[in-house]
């Protein structure tokens, strides 16, 4: 009866020891929160939960929660804007209360048991959105919109210094490792006209280049022409001189000498039975001098022959 006694009270104990041991999981840390109101931290290895005690669970994970905004800029138009929030929980002795009071606690199964988790998504939604909305809008409205996008990385930076002092000013339990703008556009109906003006520039362009190239042509083509104009007036220029030096050596005894040879041929023809004499063949130093010298010619040259 006692060996009895003795098994029901080592089980007793055991089992709920067995039970109570639990393990941190990767990228959690876990608060205790004991009876008298004191905590623990546990980042890493296992853990015991006993009697009251209170373990939350805090995911330590980096995760982005994004928002999606319409800001009235300078110019009286209403920008779309998105800037995307990226940052953790930051568990620490010094944010532990912190957590406790503002961070909403739910059960969440984990491994088979309910545990309490406190949600980084309820607490951006319901302590941290509201104020990176308010920072975003605070420095993107006094800009003009067309000045936004060139001033893109100072407003960034801007938003992001903005937001790290305020978490700190009111010592939120979060660590931001970035703020992101991810969308920077004009309404549907603004963007539209913007469009259309866009198009109708390069339309411009288009129009422009277009004109300039024949404008480039025609003055290659007059310019050619020119050219052509002065090729072809070199040549008269040429023809001319031609002309002029066979002008001066057309001399009256070779004109005569050419009428005769073409005189000739005329009377060796079949059907020719009558001569045409050129006036100047029978005008006084004309053709007749020049036989009359020829044949003289002739003779002076048969009669140097016969001496020899």
């Amino acid at each position: 009866m006692k060996k009895f006694l003795m098994i029901f009270l080592v089980l007793l104990f055991v089992i709920p020891l067995a039970n109570c041991g639990r393990v941190v999981p990767p990228g959690t840390t876990v608060i205790l929160v004991e009876p008298d109101g004191s905590n623990q931290v546990k980042d890493s290895g296992a853990f015991r939960v006993w009697g009251r005690t209170r373990a939350y669970y805090v995911d330590g994970k980096i995760r982005s929660y994004p928002k999606d905004l319409k800001i009235l800029c300078s110019d009286n138009i209403n920008m779309d804007v998105s800037v995307k929030w990226i940052g953790s929980f930051k568990v620490t002795k010094d944010t532990i209360e912190t957590i406790k009071r503002k961070v909403p606690a739910q059960e969440v199964k984990l491994e088979g048991s309910t545990v309490l988790a406190l949600s980084l998504d309820k607490f951006f939604n319901t302590a941290m959105s509201d104020i990176l909305s308010s920072i975003t809008r605070e420095i993107i409205s006094p800009y003009n919109t067309d000045n936004i996008r060139p001033n893109r990385a100072e407003i960034r930076k801007a938003i992001k210094t903005a937001f790290v002092s305020r978490m700190q000013e009111l010592r939120y339990p979060v660590e931001t490792a970035d703020i992101l703008i991810t969308n920077i556009d004009f309404p549907p109906k603004i963007k539209a006209k913007r469009e259309a003006i866009k198009d109708a520039e390069l339309q411009d362009l288009e129009n422009a280049a277009i004109a300039k190239a024949s404008v480039a042509k025609a003055k290659r083509n007059a310019e050619l022409e020119a050219e052509m104009g002065k090729a072809a007036l070199v040549k008269a220029e040429a023809d001319a001189a031609c002309n002029r030096v066979r002008a001066k050596s057309l001399t009256p005894e070779i004109l005569a000498v050419k009428q005769l040879e073409t005189l000739v041929k005329l009377a060796e023809g079949p059907n020719n039975t009558v001569v045409v004499i050129p006036f100047s063949a029978i005008r006084p130093g004309g053709m007749q001098d020049m036989l009359i010298n020829k044949d003289a010619v002739d003779r002076l040259q048969k009669a140097l022959r016969g001496k020899k």
